[in-house]
């Protein structure tokens, strides 16, 4: 139990109403998010076949979401101190990564020969994805008050989980040939028309997101013009900062071993489920199969189970976010059954039962869901008053690095391992995930702050 009891602080401040139309459309960004990072793992051999290329090569199309953060993290973090970049430009930044990388992605299905455009497109896409992690607990805590922090942050990745379930199923429906094949053998019809339908799939999502990404160029503020809470309140903007502050403040964030194990963590559970994404159709391939169904639809059908799992599990943790907080033992509870629905994953596989794998993997969505949320309210609430937007730009670079070691490693794992090797390297991080949190602190610095501003106005009062 809390050690806090906590008290609404935010009778005294207005709300705006609009906060609901931007988080309704930063939902759609998430959901943009997660089609691009799904869409394609579970029909590598139709672009193996598309674009007469290897799977690791398509595997590099996923991973190519994590490459391009890598070289704008040092400068963004930078100019988002420096207050050059607020929320709002972070958004547009995600928006109109999102918005380029679809079109990208659309132009390289009208040729064969554009793979290369592809790959461009998704480090656009990843980009943007990589933005749009760190912005629900900055847009939560600058639009929100206390008791709906938790709903707008679920909300926002909620989205992400509903574009994973879309990716993960859509592509492969429509692909499905006809026949007892049991492996995507593809002719030239085929391919033309698993081409048509991808870009009918790519196109209708680059219209939504490009009129997302004009609504929030007319329409979007970095804050409202009175803070949601007297936590926001008590912040202030208006202190020159230079480069020596911005190396200062980051090094600070960085010897806080709380933060940095906390980021860790929540990088692991958010990346650890791209091993499935990169392999499992392939897994799949290995298993004697129970039904007359290509292992690619197979795998969309299970991860779209996992998507689900996910979002219900978002759902519950805002519930949690928005009535307790301090919830460092439900944060273990939660990475436990991560672990063990992994470990379940894997028996699964091994003893060839899909009813198994289909519920294992629907309590592994739910609880890495809810899981990523709590934890997402955790790194805000440890690093008070740091701006949540420096704060959770060095947790999308440690969420990059992350996945980049798990997309590489995966695909090497699985050569060496096969399916039991990756299956075991997926649970195995997860039990580093468990003892990093057993190690972070359960303070709340934004409820002490609050806390402590109540009893002084409260002793004014009295006064």
């Amino acid at each position: 139990m809390s050690e806090y009891q906590y008290i609404p602080t935010d009778n005294n401040f207005p709300l705006y109403k609009r906060r609901w139309a931007f988080l309704f459309c930063l939902v759609l960004l998430q959901f943009f998010a997660g089609i691009s990072f799904s869409s394609f793992g579970q029909i590598s051999d139709f672009y193996v076949q598309f674009f007469n290329s290897s799977h690791t090569q398509v595997d590099l199309i996923t991973i190519a979401n994590d490459m391009g953060v890598v070289f704008i993290l040092f400068p963004l973090a930078w100019l988002i101190y420096k207050g050059y970049i607020g929320l709002k430009i972070l958004i547009l930044i995600t928006s109109v990564c999102s918005t380029v990388g679809l079109l990208l992605v659309t132009i390289s299905l009208t040729s064969r020969a554009l793979i290369i455009v592809t790959i461009v497109g998704q480090t656009l896409c990843g980009i943007g994805e990589a933005v749009a992690v760190s912005v629900p607990s900055t847009f939560a805590a600058l639009w929100f008050p206390e008791n709906q922090v938790g709903t707008a942050i679920s909300l926002n990745v909620m989205g992400m989980y509903i574009g994973y379930a879309f990716g993960f199923t859509l592509p492969p429906l429509f692909l499905e040939t006809e026949g007892e094949n049991q492996t995507l053998i593809l002719n030239s019809s085929d391919l033309r028309k698993g081409q048509r339908m991808l870009l009918i799939m790519y196109g209708s999502f680059l219209a939504v997101s490009a009129v997302v990404a004009i609504f929030f160029f007319i329409f979007m503020t970095d804050k409202p013009p009175t803070p949601p809470t007297l936590a926001q309140a008590c912040k202030s903007s208006n202190i020159s900062k230079t480069f020596h502050d911005f190396l200062k403040e980051s090094k600070l964030l960085f010897t806080n071993s709380s933060y940095v194990l906390c980021c860790i963590a929540f990088g692991t559970i958010f990346q650890v489920a791209l091993i499935e994404t990169l392999l499992l159709s392939e897994m799949i391939e290995t298993l004697p199969m129970i039904w007359k169904i290509i292992p690619d639809l197979l795998s969309g059908i299970i991860m779209a189970i996992f998507s689900i799992g996910g979002t219900l599990g978002v759902v519950a943790a805002g519930k949690i976010v928005n009535r307790f907080k301090n919830y460092k033992a439900v944060a273990i509870f939660g990475t436990n059954c991560v672990l063990l629905s992994t470990v379940a994953v894997a028996f699964s596989v091994v003893f060839h039962n899909f009813y198994a794998l289909f519920v294992s993997n629907a309590v592994f969505g739910f609880f890495s869901g809810a899981t990523n949320v709590i934890l997402l309210e955790m790194i805000t609430q440890l690093t008070y008053p740091t701006d949540e937007t420096i704060v959770n730009t060095w947790l999308t670079g440690i969420l990059t690095i992350i996945g980049l070691v798990l997309g590489i490693t995966g695909r090497l794992v699985f050569k060496v391992g096969k399916t039991v090797g990756v299956l075991a390297f997926q649970s195995g991080w997860v039990l580093v995930a468990i003892i990093m949190l057993c190690f972070i602190s359960m303070r709340n610095r934004r409820l002490e702050v609050t806390q402590e501003r109540l009893k002084e106005r409260d002793n004014k009062t009295r006064n």
